[in-house]
C-alpha cells in the first residue's frame, strides 16, 4: 500500500478561485491525482481548528498541532458552500445527537472566544475560568445565537467533509489522520478538562512539553509549550484516558487509520522548564495499561493505529508495540544521525524493514529527502548507499530518486512518501522548533494539483 503526506491546507487548484483553495473540495480533486498515480494512501495531518496567534483575536497560528483537538477548521470550507448550503432541521438535530460528547463544549468555547477577543480562557471572567455552574449557564443563556451557529458550522464542515469521504472510499483511498499526543492550553478540551492537566494555581505552566537536550535527541532540546497531563493514581490515569477516548471516537467518524503521534509520551514524558534547560527531565508516563486501553477503544471504534516510535527511551512502548500488534514506524530522514556521526541501520537498511511497519521517506517536520542529502558529506552518503544497498549516484537528486524508488519495493506494510519527496525538492512544510508566536513562515507550503508530476 502507497500514499502521499500532505496537509490538505497546502493544496491549491487552478479549477478553483482564489478564495477556495485548501478546502475540502480541493482535497475531492486531490483524490483523483492519488487514484491516477496508483495510490491508495492520504495521510492528512489534524483538521482542527487552531488556536489564536498571541496577541489577535483574529488570526490563528498555522499549526496544525496548536489546533483544538476536536471539530473541523471552517477554513476547509469553500466560499460558496457556505452561502449556497440549506439543511433540514432533522438532519441537524441527528448531527448534534451525535456529537452530544463535545459539540456543547466547544460551540460555546468559540462563542465565548469570539466575545473575549481570546481563546486563551485563563483571560476571561472568573466564573468562565473556574466553570462555576450558575455562571455557565448565564452565558449559555446570553450567547444561545452565536453557539447555535457555531453548531451550525460544524454541521456544513461534516456536510462537506462526508462528501471527501465518500469519494475516497469509492476510489479505495484511505484517509489517514493523526492524534497528536499533546493539546494546547488553548483549546475547549482543555477548559472543559483543566483538573486533567498541570496548572498552577494562576493557571501558569511550571513545566510544559517537549524534549530535553540529551545526546541521543536528534535534533537537540525543543519547547513545544504544551500542558502535561495529570497523570498519576490509576483514578486520575483513567480519567485523562477518557479524554483520549472522546478524541479518538471524533476521528473515527473522519479518517480510516491514524498516527499515534509520540506514542512514547505515554511511557516517558518529556518536562520542560521555559526558562531554566537544566530543570528539563523525563519523567513516567502512565505506562502499558493504559496505552492498552486507548489503543484497544480507538480499535473498537473502527480506527486502525499505527505508532509514531522515533526517538529515544523507545524500550518500553516497543514491547507495548509488539504485544498488541500495532505498526511502528520506520523514517529514512535518520538513516545517519548527524550528531552522533554514525549510520542508523534499523532507518537505512530499506529492503529489510519489518513488514509490520509504516515507511516514510521523510516528515512534515524534517527536511525533504533532496534536502537531507544534500546537508550530508559525501562520505555519509556513500555509506547511506552501502547500508541501504542502492547504488550511489553523485547527482543528488537522482540519489533521492533512486532511494524513494527503493522504498517502493519494502515489504512495509503502507509506504508513506510526502509530496515533496514525490516532486523531489528542498520546499519545507516546517521547521521544528523555530515556530513563532506571530506570523509564523511554519506551515505555508502550497502545491497546485494540476502541476504535480511524480519526478
Amino acid at each position: 500500500m502507497i500514499g502521499t503526506l500532505v496537509p490538505l491546507s497546502a493544496l491549491t487548484s487552478s479549477k478553483q478561485g482564489k478564495n477556495d483553495q485548501g478546502t475540502f473540495e480541493t482535497g475531492i480533486l486531490f483524490l483523483d491525482w492519488l487514484k491516477k498515480t496508483g495510490q491508495n494512501g492520504w495521510q492528512m495531518l489534524p483538521l482542527h481548528l487552531t488556536q489564536l496567534e498571541k496577541g489577535s483575536s483574529t488570526s490563528r497560528v498555522p499549526s496544525p498541532y496548536k489546533s483544538y483537538g476536536i471539530g473541523l477548521d471552517p477554513k476547509y470550507l469553500s466560499n460558496s458552500k457556505v452561502s449556497d448550503f440549506v439543511f433540514r432541521a432533522s438532519d441537524l438535530e441527528k448531527f448534534v445527537t451525535a456529537n452530544l460528547y463535545w459539540i456543547d463544549d466547544y460551540a460555546f468555547f468559540c462563542a465565548l472566544s469570539d466575545l473575549f477577543g481570546t481563546d486563551d480562557w485563563r483571560r476571561w471572567e472568573i466564573g468562565l475560568r473556574k466553570r462555576k455552574k450558575n455562571i455557565l449557564n448565564k452565558w449559555r443563556k446570553k450567547l444561545k445565537k452565536e453557539i447555535d451557529n457555531h453548531i451550525l458550522i460544524q454541521y456544513l464542515l461534516y456536510f462537506e467533509y462526508e462528501k471527501l469521504k465518500q469519494k475516497a472510499k469509492k476510489l479505495k483511498i484511505s484517509l489517514i489522520g493523526d492524534l497528536p499526543f499533546y493539546l494546547p492550553v488553548q483549546s475547549p478540551l482543555v477548559w472543559a478538562h483543566q483538573e486533567l492537566f498541570k496548572f498552577g494555581k494562576s493557571g501558569n505552566l511550571e513545566f510544559v512539553s517537549g524534549i530535553p537536550n540529551t545526546p541521543f535527541a536528534h535534533f537537540g532540546r525543543q519547547i513545544w509549550g504544551h500542558p502535561l497531563y495529570k497523570w498519576g493514581n490509576k483514578k486520575q490515569s483513567k480519567e485523562v484516558a477518557l479524554l483520549w477516548k472522546k478524541r479518538l471516537l471524533y476521528l473515527s467518524t473522519l479518517f480510516d487509520s491514524i498516527r499515534f503521534d509520540h506514542a512514547k509520551g505515554l511511557f516517558e514524558i518529556g518536562a520542560i522548564d521555559p526558562e531554566m534547560k537544566k530543570i528539563d527531565r523525563y519523567i513516567k508516563g502512565p505506562g502499558y495499561s493504559i496505552f492498552k486501553d486507548i489503543v484497544l477503544f480507538g480499535r473498537k471504534s473502527g480506527l486502525s493505529i499505527f505508532a509514531e516510535d522515533s526517538g529515544e527511551k523507545l524500550t518500553e512502548l516497543r514491547i507495548a508495540l509488539g504485544k498488541l500488534k500495532i505498526p511502528g514506524i520506520k523514517i529514512f530522514r535518520f538513516a545517519f544521525n548527524e550528531r552522533m556521526k554514525k549510520v542508523n541501520i534499523e532507518y537505512a537498511d530499506i529492503l529489510n524493514y519489518p513488514k509490520n511497519t509504516i515507511a516514510y521517506t521523510t516528515t512534515h517536520d524534517t527536511e525533504t529527502l533532496v534536502g537531507y542529502l544534500q546537508k550530508l558529506t559525501l562520505d555519509e552518503r556513500k555509506i547511506i548507499s552501502a547500508t541501504a544497498k542502492i547504488a550511489y549516484n553523485p547527482d543528488i537528486r537522482k540519489f533521492a530518486q533512486k532511494i524513494r524508488n527503493s522504498f517502493l519495493n519494502s515489504p512495509a506494510k503502507l509506504i508513506i512518501i510526502p509530496i515533496q519527496d514525490w516532486l523531489l525538492t528542498t520546499d519545507r512544510i516546517n521547521i521544528p522548533g523555530t515556530e513563532k508566536e506571530k506570523n509564523d513562515t511554519n506551515w505555508q507550503y502550497k502545491v497546485e494539483i494540476e502541476e504535480l508530476i511524480i519526478a
